[in-house]
């Protein structure tokens, strides 16, 4: 459990005391003063939209230990302040303390937090695969270890530190889900967790809005190389060019994984069924089978990262196997549900990307039974928005669906891409709105039929499978 008094805080976040004893204990981290808890230290946020300095009499009377919050909230000019200014009792003994920017701060009392745990740590992150990378990861090294892993989407600058505080000393490893969307972001994530290992599942046009292109995404996400210790270790995958580039430069020791070509961990032979495969990998020279419970030639790529990052911290081949075999797919991410009538969705609607949206259509292509699929807008694509949902247009039409409805701003684009790629018109729907679409599911929808529904997490394309009203089985 997360515990520390006031005067480490300030020492960790290089801050100044405003208020309070530096002799009291904090229990607990919270940026939220909606769910803040008894005796957790509060870091005031602050956004474009937000300010997590207007709340601190909020969260004090919440019962919050302490307080981080930024330097002019200690000034004469914000009337906050009133109610702490000669009025100890207003907070009690609690700390308040001040610093230049309240999310550094956050980072770096993580980063002190990490190192006072100096467990194994594996960082993961890529264009797309990470999040279900992470968890096969973790229930690779739970079958021998007691590992923390990322929850949720807690990835970023504010979600990554407070899983790291989340380590306590009942915990021998952990693995971390790094998830950016600028220059620079990656190489701080990687400072503050410090890993021991780092991977990358691969390179791909994702967040091209402020990257601009695949060299700007590739050395982004290659960032994640530059926290490794010195006897660190780098997962590389070899079938993505932009890795093997980007690894040319690490110093340190590489583990490598392939699904096309040999290397430390690569893929020998696989079957499959609809929903789940077997698979062996030669690992380090010993052929290991596993079977997986997910889909699609880019999980057999997922798994071989999560194996050659698992074996990186001395997971052994049972791990492996017992490791996959518990492996469940997250809620949204290529998971299937079963509809009345033998109909099946496949619920991918988490995210999408490029690369995300090609991968799970090709997936699609490969399983049993008429093939429609509804797509909705992958945003953070940029001046490139247009030219890449003709390419996935383009993708969907031969790839041999039965029928395509698209929705949203550019489904005009994707709709044209499918058509001149040689799909039927008749078979190919712009619709104006997800109520449209759901409308038109349940006219044509029938026994034996696969819908995949997949589009960026904003446009919440998880309301038309809602919206089916459908029963989950096994």
């Amino acid at each position: 459990m997360f515990e520390l008094k006031a005067k480490e805080i300030l020492e960790a976040v290089k801050g100044s005391l405003i208020t309070g004893d530096e002799n009291l204990s904090v229990k607990g981290v919270s940026t939220d003063s909606r769910t803040i808890k008894q005796g957790e230290i509060f870091f005031a946020l602050v956004g474009p939209n937000f300010d997590g300095n207007r709340f601190i009499e909020d969260v004090f009377k919440k019962g919050a230990g302490a307080a981080v919050v930024s330097k002019s909230f200690n000034s004469d000019s914000r009337p906050l302040l009133k109610a702490y200014r000669g009025r100890p009792a207003a907070c009690g003994s609690r700390p308040i303390i001040a610093v230049d920017d309240t999310l550094i701060a956050l980072g770096d009392l993580a980063r002190y937090w990490r190192l006072k745990h100096p467990l194994p740590l594996i960082a993961i992150s890529g264009s797309c695969g990470k999040t279900t990378t992470k968890e096969m990861i973790a229930s690779i090294l739970n079958t021998s270890y007691c590992a923390v892993k990322t929850e949720g989407n807690l990835n970023n600058l504010i979600g990554m530190p407070l899983t790291l505080f989340g380590i306590n000393n009942r915990h021998n490893a952990a693995v971390v889900e790094l998830g950016i969307s600028e220059k620079g972001e990656m190489a701080r994530l990687a400072d503050i967790c410090m890993p021991d290992v780092a991977a990358l599942t691969n390179i791909g046009e994702a967040h091209l809005k402020t990257l601009k292109n695949i060299e700007g995404v590739a050395y982004a996400k290659g960032e994640i190389f530059s926290g490794l210790k010195k006897d660190g270790i780098a997962v590389v995958n070899l079938d993505d060019p932009w890795i093997v580039k980007i690894a040319e430069s690490v110093k340190q020791k590489k583990i490598t994984f392939s699904i096309k070509s040999t290397a430390d961990v690569f893929l020998k032979k696989y079957s499959k069924d609809n929903y789940s495969m077997s698979a062996i990998f030669n690992v380090n020279g010993d052929d290991t089978e596993v079977k997986i419970n997910g889909y699609g030639i880019h999980n057999l790529s997922n798994a071989a990262a999560a194996i050659a990052a698992g074996i990186a911290i001395g997971a052994k081949k049972q791990d492996i196997i017992d490791g996959l075999k518990n492996y469940k797919p997250l809620h949204g991410r290529m998971e299937p549900i079963k509809l009345e009538n033998d109909i099946t969705v496949i619920d991918d609607t988490y995210n999408a990307n490029p690369a995300s949206v090609e991968a799970s259509l090709r997936s699609l292509s490969e399983m049993k039974g008429r093939k429609i699929v509804v797509l909705g807008d992958m945003l953070e694509l940029g001046d490139a928005s247009k030219e890449r949902h003709r390419y996935i247009g383009k993708v969907a039409g031969g790839v041999g669906l039965g029928l395509l409805f698209v929705v949203g701003e550019f489904k005009k684009d994707v709709a044209d891409g499918a058509i001149k790629a040689g799909m039927d018109k008749k078979c190919v729907q712009t619709l104006d709105d997800k109520s449209e679409v759901v409308s038109a599911l349940e006219k044509i929808l029938k026994k034996g039929d696969i819908l995949l529904v997949k589009g960026s997490r904003a446009v919440g394309m998880e309301e038309i499978i809602e919206r089916l009203q459908y029963d989950i089985v096994k």
